[in-house]
């Protein structure tokens, strides 16, 4: 039978690091997880769960799937709270990542990986499972809560934003400061919540009597230097005085390529951002303090973690739940004139 001794060996890691990694630990590297968790699929390893010290009654055990990295800066602080409240609760977890960035691609090997080793899951991200998929736990009566995306399957929560109803707001708001020419960063032209911010962008103009106009779209990626790069051609082949960003990264990204080609935010051209991350990464410094679309990221987290609590104790008291982000007003949008 495989060990934690034979996963550490695989993977180069000391014991205790491959016991941190699938306990969900958010300080260790994503590189050192992605070895651990590679090897231990690997070599099939399915760790025993041990008796809690001071009873006989087995170790609760949190299921999180994400996907994106740990370090993540807008998950990040929703997948800490959640692993700190599990902590505080008693519960270990097990944690593993699928990359679903390009598109919303299953992988039942993460799930058979859980099977019968978790208390309850929680999905953080967008994934395309489905009731097959999740059989075993639906059978099980495994609480599960959604965070982010929506999975179609009987007995799981979903917990959302309001994408597009954000988005719509967003824009709506460059166009009451008097904008009507507005260029839309949009971060991926597959990903479900790049369409859904989309969508909102396009209905506020077509409400207020603005032609939507494709050229003012620019289509990054997922990383810092993309949007860098998105941004720059946008500038230099279109003329414009508002940008609604997809995220906050991306916001950031474009400011730093509006300096660089010599424009000044807010006078010659407004920004507005999504998500409200830039206080808790230290990568936007010394950016301006952005208007953005405020997603309450926490209580989202704190909504799952009580869901699945209530779940447990057999109160089916949580249903579906969609959260409407807030218009933050700050440093980077002006009115025209």
């Amino acid at each position: 039978m495989t060990t934690l001794q034979d996963v550490a060996k695989a993977a180069g890691v000391s014991s205790s690091t491959v016991s941190r990694v699938l306990k969900g630990n958010a300080k260790i590297s994503m590189a050192t997880t992605k070895k651990v968790l590679d090897a231990a699929r690997r070599l099939e390893y399915r760790p025993i769960i041990l008796a809690d010290k001071f009873t006989e009654a087995p170790t609760k055990v949190l299921g999180v799937i994400m996907s994106m990295q740990i370090q993540d800066a807008f998950y990040f602080p929703i997948l800490e709270r959640i692993f700190n409240t599990a902590d505080q609760l008693g519960y270990g977890v097990l944690s593993y990542r699928l990359d679903t960035r390009y598109g919303t691609q299953s992988n039942s090997d993460i799930l058979k990986a859980m099977e019968g080793r978790v208390d309850a899951v929680i999905f953080v991200g967008v994934f395309s499972f489905n009731k097959d998929d999740l059989k075993p736990f639906i059978q099980q009566k495994c609480p599960m809560v959604s965070l982010f995306g929506v999975i179609d399957a009987p007995g799981i929560i979903n917990c959302t934003t309001d994408n597009i109803q954000a988005a719509y707001e967003a824009t709506q708001y460059l166009i009451r400061l008097g904008h009507t020419r507005i260029a839309h960063m949009l971060i991926h032209k597959t990903f479900e919540h790049a369409l859904e911010r989309l969508e909102g962008y396009k209905a506020a103009l077509e409400d207020h009597g603005i032609a939507y106009n494709p050229d003012l779209v620019a289509i990054g990626d997922f990383s810092y230097e993309g949007a860098y790069k998105a941004a720059l051609q946008l500038i230099e082949s279109q003329s414009f005085t508002a940008v609604f960003c997809f995220n906050d990264v991306m916001a950031d990204a474009f400011i730093r390529a509006a300096r660089d080609r010599g424009l000044k935010v807010p006078e010659d051209v407004s920004v507005m951002g999504f998500d409200d991350i830039v206080y808790e990464n230290p990568i936007f410094y010394p950016a301006p303090l952005m208007t953005t679309m405020r997603q309450p990221r926490r209580e989202m987290a704190d909504f799952a973690i009580k869901a699945i609590m209530d779940s447990k104790r057999g109160l089916e008291t949580f249903e579906n739940t969609v959260f409407r982000p807030m218009l933050i007003e700050r440093n980077t949008t002006k009115p025209i004139g």
